[in-house]
């Protein structure tokens, strides 16, 4: 596979799905035509997608977590999932200093992996893609979910403060990476 190839489709598909916090709530209008505006009821992010994607909403109450997953309908495997965790654990410190992005970026890999049959974090990106406005340390992941799937992941980590955070995730069926590509590089 192309890594160059990769980086643009990683680099055009954050671009395109800007989340922004609530700073930028009242300033953020749709600016890619027929794209729809997602809001979070609690007003913390919100972020354009494609009309015609699936989108799933989950939220939980008592955590206050919610996620958001968007499925493109041409591909059974790519799919982009963002998360808004309030009280995130990866950002916990047993010393009481501040933990930085690219550490709680390792903790949050570490815990999903176990989901995975491979889970390979390149460590190249630690801070080329970013969340608008945000501390933010990224990465992209070779993955099998299960036996025969490989696909690559982009994984963009966001510390809001010193509790909360939110991350997306963007995941592609690697034997399709560069079928899907044109598509998203229109995105």
């Amino acid at each position: 596979m192309n890594f160059k190839i990769a980086t643009r489709i990683f680099c055009v598909t954050i671009l395109l799905l800007s989340v922004y916090t609530a700073i930028n709530l009242n300033s953020a209008k749709a600016q890619v035509d027929n794209w729809k505006k997602y809001s979070d009821p609690a007003q913390k992010f919100n972020f354009l997608y494609p009309y015609n994607w699936a989108i799933k909403i989950t939220h939980d109450n008592i955590t206050g977590t919610t996620e958001v997953i968007l499925k493109n309908p041409n591909s059974t495997r790519a799919q982009v999932s963002i998360l808004y965790n309030p009280n995130e654990p990866t950002l916990s410190s047993k010393t009481g200093k501040p933990v930085v992005p690219s550490r709680a970026l390792t903790n949050l890999e570490n815990e999903i992996s176990v989901d995975y049959v491979f889970f390979n974090s390149t460590g190249k990106f630690p801070h080329k893609y970013s969340i608008s406005n945000q501390q933010s340390a990224s990465d992209v992941v070779d993955y099998e979910k299960s036996e025969g799937k490989p696909g690559k992941m982009l994984i963009v980590f966001a510390k809001i403060n010193d509790k909360d955070s939110l991350s997306l995730h963007i995941l592609i069926a690697r034997d399709s990476f560069t079928r899907i590509y044109p598509m998203y590089r229109r995105l």
